[in-house]
């Protein structure tokens, strides 16, 4: 008969089995996402030079934003209450996408009249304008994803933004090969996002679950509320992300964002996985630390440990090939991009270890000291960009991310550490194998490197292979 440890491992197995397969259907999309996405950006930088490819850049990074502060954090707070009060889940439905829709008009708004009064050129005003509608257009996206990831139909959305992608970069690659400048692709883009939207909706509806909306003032007012630290947390989240890009605009020009940009659309294809993680481990999280803390506690630290040990190595092969990919792949004019491209990679390690600390702290209702570090990193990497960018360009910029990274982590495992994680769990465990493994891999690296680059990645790769191998033997001790 078989113990009861060996019972609670192979359910513990069977769980993580379960979010490698829910992962596997956004991986999966995301793969083509950016695969297909890739030669797309390419072949728009190289179409459309530096300039307006930075005006491009710029456009995605203002709808980013926009699209996070009409969010309002709902699709994390609204995931986690629909799981656990399934009862309500069609007025829950009908709050989100109420409010998302009000926040989105009122930003869209604002937004037509700040860029109507900035007067720019009738070419990136008609961009910028086409930027706005999308972000409008992402509220019924965002709406949908929150209750896909509450009721675990990842493969749906894996379907729909496979879709919405592929109208947008048919149409985007049938303008360039028309002769058709920026406004053109970004009106694909839009067409991308009005396509998918539509398809998740219908979906949703149909399959899922109704849209209520008969819920009373107190109902909202509640949501409003529970939703504040996720809204914070969301905003400052892109804040992180695509603040490096406004602030470039501003002190820099297009011609630094488009190079800036054709390193950061390399990094970006890295970006998807702690933010695929993050949806799909949630829902697991929340419905087994309601009924076994103990053992979400077990399966948060192994995949803090295991996220941040299976990220180094793809941060050093990504930083040894930067040089040969951009170099064959984009016109001379954006070899700046390959030191930010090589800088970049290293804020991915600490960032998918944050995404999975980040959890943790969501699924035992502590989002207003989550909300926290995600804000106060926020400010710590605009403070960073505006030093960092002045001085140094485009690889200030990949500095200012990996710095302020780093500091995120620092503040997330204290929090753990104090609030979450039982004893036991130190620096050593989830910081020991990365540390010393990554110091391995560079230094086989660059022993092997007069014989080609080939025989540094394999060196490298090896090493921290080893280093892997002899970490889990001690680990069975």
């Amino acid at each position: 008969m078989a113990s009861v440890k060996s019972i609670v491992k192979n359910g513990e197995a069977a769980e993580r089995f379960r979010v490698l397969k829910h992962s596997g259907y956004l991986l999966l999309a995301r793969l083509f996402a950016r695969l297909a996405s890739f030669p797309f950006m390419l072949y728009t930088a190289v179409r459309l030079g530096p300039s307006l490819f930075g005006a491009f850049a710029f456009t995605l990074a203002s709808v980013e934003m926009l699209s996070a502060l009409g969010d309002l954090g709902l699709s994390r707070y609204g995931a986690r209450e629909l799981i656990r009060q399934d009862s309500r889940r069609a007025s829950l439905a009908g709050i989100i996408l109420t409010l998302q829709l009000l926040v989105s008009v009122v930003l869209t708004v604002a937004a037509v009249v700040i860029l109507l009064l900035l007067s720019p050129g009738p070419a990136k005003r008609d961009v910028l304008l086409l930027g706005l509608a999308a972000a409008f257009v992402s509220s019924f996206i965002f709406t949908t994803d929150t209750v896909f990831t509450a009721y675990r139909r990842f493969g749906a959305s894996a379907v729909f933004a496979v879709v919405g992608r592929a109208v947008y970069l048919a149409a985007g690659f049938a303008a360039l090969r028309l002769g058709y400048s920026v406004v053109a692709v970004t009106a694909a883009f839009l067409l991308g996002y009005l396509v998918e939207s539509a398809l998740r909706m219908a979906y949703t509806g149909w399959r899922v679950t109704p849209f209520s909306f008969g819920f009373h003032r107190g109902e909202l007012s509640a949501v409003i509320a529970g939703s504040v630290p996720f809204a914070l947390s969301a905003v400052a989240t892109l804040v992180y992300f695509r603040a490096d890009t406004l602030i470039m605009e501003v002190l820099r020009g297009d011609t630094d964002v488009g190079i800036y940009n054709a390193a950061y659309s390399f990094f970006a294809f890295f970006v998807w996985a702690p933010i695929i993680l993050a949806r799909t481990l949630l829902p697991g999280l929340t419905e087994r630390f309601r009924t076994d803390p103990e053992g979400a506690e077990r399966a948060n630290w192994f995949w803090l440990r295991a996220v941040g040990a299976a990220s180094v190595p793809v941060a050093f092969v990504m930083t040894v090939i930067a040089g040969p990919l951009i170099r064959s792949l984009m016109p001379p004019d954006f070899n700046g991009s390959i030191i930010a491209l090589q800088v970049l990679m290293w804020s991915i390690p600490p960032l998918m270890m944050v995404t999975v600390g980040f959890n943790a702290l969501v699924v035992t209702n502590r989002e207003r000291q989550a909300a926290g570090t995600t804000v106060a990193t926020a400010l710590i990497i605009v403070v960073l960009d505006l030093v960092l960018i002045h001085y140094y360009g485009v690889t200030g910029a990949a500095a200012a991310m990996v710095a302020a990274t780093t500091l995120w982590l620092a503040q997330v495992h204290w929090l753990l550490r104090r609030e979450v994680m039982a004893p036991g769990h130190g620096l050593a465990g989830a910081y020991g194998l990365p540390l010393v493994g990554g110091a391995l891999m560079a230094g086989a690296a660059l022993a092997a490197s007069p014989l080609g680059l080939w025989a540094a990645l394999a060196a490298g790769i090896a090493a921290y292979g080893a280093a892997c191998g002899a970490w889990a033997a001690a680990a069975r001790r």
